[in-house]
């Protein structure tokens, strides 16, 4: 595997998504990116290699869950909390 952060979360969470299946390293330069191969995804994410924020490792993790919600909405895997049913009655 090649080198993917300093951070020993970053490193451990992106093992575990590649190890999933899931997502695969699609390059490694300055920083690694990993692509979600499932069908219909269209997501690339830039792991950050040496983070120099205390919040780095949250940042990346929130932008993961925001970007798989999304996904599963699209792919009809999940629904929003707010169907068309309740918007029109929380309007009347």
């Amino acid at each position: 595997m090649p080198y993917i952060s300093s951070d020993k979360n970053i490193r451990d969470f992106v093992q575990n998504l590649i190890h999933s299946g899931q997502w695969e390293i699609v390059r490694h330069g300055k920083h690694v990116i990993i692509r979600h191969k499932a069908k219909g995804a269209n997501k690339t994410i830039v792991v950050p290699s040496t983070p120099s924020d205390s919040k780095t490792y949250d940042n990346f993790r929130r932008d993961y869950f925001r970007y798989l919600r999304q996904y599963l909405i699209l792919s009809g895997r999940i629904r929003t909390s707010r169907s068309p049913e309740i918007n029109s009655t929380l309007a009347a």
